[in-house]
């Protein structure tokens, strides 16, 4: 009986695990990308290359410290997700209708800064993960 409880727990522990789907990307983001909304999608980093050739609106929400310590996509803005605040435009996209392509490092904090850009009126919002899953180059990235 004590068996057959432990089974059925490591199931529905080992269930519970797999219920997010995994992301295109690797690595995977820290935590998972759960938000849905019409007006937000997820993009992986070819399909987010080939936008920036197209002139999108790239905003980076790490820390300036992160951009300098890390390297960052040549023509993205900084602006920090701590200072995106809901109804406030960004100074680089002043157009709801623009395209904008949101990522970090992860793509945890790009998937919060998309649901306040949503939440302010953009209407075609992209997460493009972050840095460590960006295999382009990137300007001002530390030499190894």
């Amino acid at each position: 009986m004590r068996i057959q409880i432990i089974s059925a727990l490591l199931g529905s522990v080992l269930l519970c695990s797999t219920a997010f789907a995994l992301e295109p990307v690797d690595p995977q983001p820290a935590t998972p990308l759960t938000f849905e909304n019409p007006a937000y999608q997820k993009v992986v980093p070819a399909v987010a290359r080939e936008m920036i050739k197209e002139g999108v609106v790239v905003i980076d929400v790490r820390n300036p410290i992160e951009r300098i310590t890390e390297g960052y996509i040549k023509g993205s803005v900084n602006v920090p997700l701590q200072t995106l605040r809901p109804g406030a435009k960004l100074t680089a996209a002043p157009d709801f209708n623009q395209k904008v392509l949101v990522h970090c490092r992860s793509g945890v904090r790009a998937e919060n800064a998309s649901k306040i850009l949503v939440a302010t009126g953009y209407k075609h919002v992209y997460n493009m993960y972050g840095i460590l899953q960006w295999p382009y180059e990137l300007e001002n990235a530390p030499k190894n």
